[in-house]
């Protein structure tokens, strides 16, 4: 007996894209021997990329960096702190300039590191080389998400398109920096296939491991427990409700480790509040940046700039993910992420925020024309060089 999809509308859209007989070329992923193979290479030609910035920028700016200063960039280091030594023992609060320092790894979720720190034993203890291994490797695995769910929720071209304005899209200088989020998109991407498939005890695995990876990934709870009410609600499928349970139990058990390292189970809550100024708010900051009334837009024009144009990208982006009629959890999930950005107390919308909702490049690959996809792309790709060549040059306060 043929199994009953899981989400028929999905069915429905995908039968649009893959029409038998229509005319035009093959995908360009069908004319490789692999078609996962052009994910693969399209992460390869963002590497290049990146290497040119850094490279180019420093032959402009009239530096001679290794390739660690570029890498090793802002947030990188506490990263990298965390896989050699962990998390310290601090001083109290309120803290000094020394304790502050170190009180703020806590605010760092622990997988990435923790992979590093594997990855060491296999560099013979050089973390440097395990960083950038594992960095390497997450960003590949995000590439190929990113392509497999967009082959699944429509067709191959539309994943072509998808994972190319997803590598080069701004938020995509991670790749080359010690940072987290394209560990965050790969899991991301796998937590919503295993969705699909109603593989409810693997999607709740994966969802676990997210949520001790970065504190946004708790989205997927709310995805999940979306997902289950429906499979409750059409099928009577209680065995859904192991996703949503399971998700939140990385998260659960970082937070009950540092409740017994620092006698203090809200100890998180108190780092992102006293260490780093975070907190959850009304949005009223990037009301402020969209409205160029933020006290720092008259000295960080074209921060204030970037951040408004990644606010608009994210607005299209949902839009056209919303018109693409992607699967209700899908749309959920880059929506929620994105508020995550809004609501923020300072954070706002920076690329690499916008760029972990990754479901908006399907959405835009599937009803951008072609006539505006290409322009939007060089312009990203632009953008993204711009970006990674002039950021650490110039920086003033967080990594966008």
């Amino acid at each position: 007996m043929t199994a009953i999809p899981a989400f028929p509308e999905h069915a429905r859209s995908r039968a649009r894209h893959t029409q038998p007989g229509r005319p035009g070329r093959p995908a360009l992923s069908d004319r490789l021997p692999h078609p996962w193979l052009l994910p693969l290479l399209v992460f390869a030609a963002t590497w290049l990329l990146i290497l040119a910035a850094w490279y180019g920028s420093d032959a402009i700016y009239g530096h001679g960096h290794p390739w660690t200063w570029h890498f090793l960039f802002k947030d990188a280091k506490y990263y990298l702190a965390i896989a050699e030594h962990g998390y310290k023992r601090t001083s109290p609060f309120p803290w000094g300039r020394l304790g502050s320092e170190i009180d703020r790894r806590t605010a760092f979720f622990p997988l990435f590191p923790l992979l590093i720190r594997l990855a060491s034993y296999l560099t013979g203890g050089n973390y440097l080389i395990a960083g950038l291994a594992v960095s390497v490797l997450a960003g590949a695995a995000s590439a190929v998400g990113v392509w497999v769910l967009a082959a699944r929720l429509c067709d191959r071209r539309v994943a072509d398109r998808a994972v190319t304005l997803y590598c080069f899209f701004p938020g995509a200088m991670t790749f080359g920096m010690l940072y987290s989020e394209p560990l965050a998109v790969a899991l991301g991407a796998g937590a919503l296939l295993a969705l699909l498939d109603r593989r409810w005890l693997v999607a709740g695995i994966i969802g676990a491991v997210s949520t001790a990876e970065r504190p946004t990934m708790i989205v997927l709870v709310a995805v999940f427990g979306f997902a289950a009410a429906q499979a409750i609600w059409s099928r009577r499928e209680w065995r859904a409700l192991i996703a949503p349970a399971l998700t939140p139990l990385g998260m659960l058990a970082f937070f009950g480790y540092l409740g017994r390292r620092y006698h203090n189970y809200a100890f998180w809550f108190r780092v992102e509040r006293d260490g780093w100024s975070q907190h959850v708010g009304l949005g009223d900051h990037t009301l402020r940046i969209m409205l160029w009334a933020d006290p720092g837009t008259s000295r960080y024009a074209i921060y204030n700039v970037l951040l408004i144009a990644m606010f608009v990208a994210a607005v299209a982006g949902i839009a056209m993910m919303i018109a693409a009629r992607l699967p209700t959890p899908v749309s959920l999930f880059a929506i929620l992420l994105v508020l995550t950005c809004v609501v923020s107390s300072d954070q706002s919308t920076k690329p690499r925020f916008i760029w972990a909702a990754f479901p908006i490049f399907i959405g835009a690959a599937a009803k951008l024309p072609r006539f505006l996809y290409w322009p939007m792309l060089v312009l990203s790709a632009a953008s993204l060089a711009f970006l990674i060549g002039w950021w650490p040059n110039h920086y003033f306060g967080p990594a966008p």
